[in-house]
């Protein structure tokens, strides 16, 4: 886990399934080093793609370490309600970087801004 620096959100994957040049460029520069979230696995295999769309989404999600929830992740989304009012997803997304010390890479950076965690918009160049 160490070689992990970045926790990949949802939105990031479907940017890049997109077309998204922006997203498929840093997944592609930076792969070795990312991890998805299990909820985020699940919260991308939930849309609604054709059977063999499907199969080729789950083999890029393995690609990535897959980080499950733990005891240590609840608590950690517990804290995060306590400062600030968050969907619960976006919250277990959070604590899941923030209990593995990794950056969350995200085009939502509002959603994650009051938490005490490492943010990084790949878009933000662009956007500016």
């Amino acid at each position: 886990m160490s070689d992990k620096r970045f926790l990949i959100d949802s939105n990031i994957i479907i940017y890049h399934l997109n077309g998204e040049l922006v997203a498929t460029e840093f997944l592609a520069q930076n792969i070795n080093h990312c991890a998805v979230s299990r909820l985020s696995f699940i919260e991308i295999l939930s849309f609604d793609f054709t059977p063999t769309e499907k199969v080729m989404v789950e083999n890029l999600l393995e690609r990535f370490a897959i980080l499950d929830t733990s005891g240590s992740i609840a608590k950690q989304a517990l804290q995060n309600r306590a400062n600030k009012k968050i969907k619960i997803a976006d919250n277990i997304i959070a604590a899941t970087a923030q209990v593995h010390g990794l950056t969350l890479v995200t085009r939502n950076i509002r959603d994650f801004q009051t938490l005490s965690v490492g943010l990084l918009n790949p878009f933000e160049k662009q956007e500016q």
